[in-house]
């Protein structure tokens, strides 16, 4: 046996499996849609985050995955459909040294994406009747309905005052998705590609950790002894090197809070629309409020990734020192410490960071992205508000350069009409309002609607303060089973 065996490919040996439900992040280089796209349609995306097995590379970053629109479903004037639906299906891989092979996976969420991805990788559009602004006109029109004479000033409300989100799905070229492996994946191993950060020398661990433990552990809420947000990401380089990079990676800045901001904060979530630079609660660092504060949004105010970061006095080899609290935004929350709306944030916090460590380093603009152990580091937390957060206690180490030319991804092929002409578009509103008015336009759908929305809120705040989820603040040797089991299927942490 031993002669033929040796007969067979040293690449056969080389093999690795990445099991089904490997996470792969992408970030999609063609435009899609459910108003232009077609069944058929050739659809590309590039691989962000590089895809590991047992801490070893099988798919870099920079790999290119090609496939299809498998399905489309499009509202048009809203007479079959209500919601929009768009199925896509990936199944090739072109690593960048030109090589290709299948791969069998499924969408299981777009970043920061109002409309939902069923466990089947189908996405579902919003419908533009449920958005929080037509619902409550609902109520108004309800009252205005007892009145004969104000039939005039319900078409105002419903047609000329109350703004809707757009039902037809659209994403852009830079929109990023989330796929995971529907078979095993087999595929040797390869080498990091072109650009690809270092890691920290042991000498230059041995100097950085302890000014690693020496900073803030966690940030605080203004105004308040609360504790918050852990520090879990650190920048060595200056304000123009971080605003170079986290702009060539698609990231914006959000705004100073203001009347306006709130304003445009405010019509955003009652118009189910999306608001990019939206300004971010304010939260200290040994007194200091952030010195920067970036995000990275779609069409949803509920969900965005997002840091705040802080300059330090101490300096590296001369360099400035930059230190960051990154989560992800991946909900409203309600009637928390007596604010009546905040964000809900994703318990496994080091998803972000890593996240952010592969942004980065996707452009080409970091030296070194590593991680340095902090033992100190409590592995559950709570933020302000409430939220549970569960850490290894790494903080996320990059040395930027200067980033004179960053690495940004090539979009393919033009953008797509998101929807009709005007006069279909009024025409749609019509027959979709009409479709709505029929199913919801009574007072026994709206008493429902309005005990529904009051028994989540309810539920939701007894779930921040359980004493029970409280009792999981512990000391603990290891990283809870949720969080490893999320570590497992996902390409962000190796």
């Amino acid at each position: 046996m031993l002669p033929y065996m040796l007969l067979l490919p040293l690449s056969l040996f080389a093999l690795r499996q990445a099991p089904a439900g490997t996470e792969l992040h992408v970030r999609l280089v063609t435009p899609v849609g459910s108003y232009a796209s077609r069944a058929g349609d050739p659809v590309s995306a590039v691989l962000i985050a590089p895809v590991t097995v047992d801490d070893q590379i099988i798919l870099p970053q920079g790999s290119m995955l090609s496939g299809r629109v498998q399905r489309v479903a499009k509202i048009g004037f809203g007479i079959v459909h209500e919601t929009a639906t768009l199925v896509l299906n990936f199944d090739e891989v072109t690593l960048p040294e030109g090589e290709r092979f299948p791969l069998y996976t499924r969408l299981t969420d777009v970043d920061n994406s109002r409309e939902r991805v069923t466990p089947d990788g189908s996405i579902l559009g919003v419908r533009s009747t449920a958005s929080i602004s037509y619902r409550f006109s609902g109520y108004f029109r309800t009252a205005l309905l007892w009145e004969v004479h104000a039939r005039l000033a319900l078409w105002a409300i419903k047609t000329l005052l109350i703004q809707v989100p757009e039902p037809e799905i659209y994403y852009s070229s830079g929109v990023e998705l989330t796929l995971a492996l529907s078979e095993p994946l087999y595929a040797t191993l390869q080498p990091e590609s072109a650009g690809t950060a270092g890691h920290l020398s042991g000498k230059a661990l041995d100097v950085l950790e302890p000014m690693v433990d020496d900073m803030p552990v966690r940030t605080r809420a203004q105004n308040s002894t609360r504790e918050s947000d852990l520090i879990n990401l650190m920048f060595i380089g200056s304000r123009e090197e971080i605003s170079r990079v986290f702009t060539a990676a698609g990231w914006t800045q959000a705004t100073r809070p203001s009347m306006r901001s709130r304003f445009l904060g405010v019509r955003a979530i009652v118009e189910g629309q999306g608001y990019r630079t939206a300004p971010m609660s304010m939260l200290l660092v040994n007194d200091q409020p952030p010195g920067m504060f970036w995000q990275k949004g779609l069409n949803n105010m509920a969900k965005r990734h997002h840091i705040r970061l802080w300059k330090q006095a101490e300096t590296w080899n001369g360099e400035e020192i930059w230190i960051g609290a990154a989560t992800r935004d991946i909900d409203f929350a309600y009637l928390r410490h007596g604010q009546a709306v905040t964000h809900k944030i994703e318990e496994a916090v080091d998803l972000e960071r890593d996240k952010i460590v592969h942004d980065v380093e996707f452009t080409s603009c970091a030296d070194i992205a590593d991680y340095v152990e902090r033992p100190s580091v409590p592995q559950f937390a709570r933020n302000a508000t409430g939220d549970l957060m569960e850490t290894d206690g790494r903080i996320g180490f990059v040395h930027l350069n200067e980033c004179t030319a960053p690495h940004v991804t090539k979009w393919m092929g033009d953008p797509l009409p998101v929807h009709g002409n005007p006069f279909q578009r009024v025409a749609r509103r019509q027959i979709l309002s009409i479709r709505s008015d029929f199913y919801r336009e009574n007072m026994y759908w709206r008493s429902y609607e309005a005990a529904r929305w009051l028994v989540t809120a309810i539920r939701n705040h007894r779930r921040a303060n359980d004493p029970e989820r409280a009792s999981e603040l512990k000391p603990s040797d290891h990283v809870t089973e949720s969080l490893l089991d999320k570590a497992r299927n996902s390409s962000w942490l190796h």
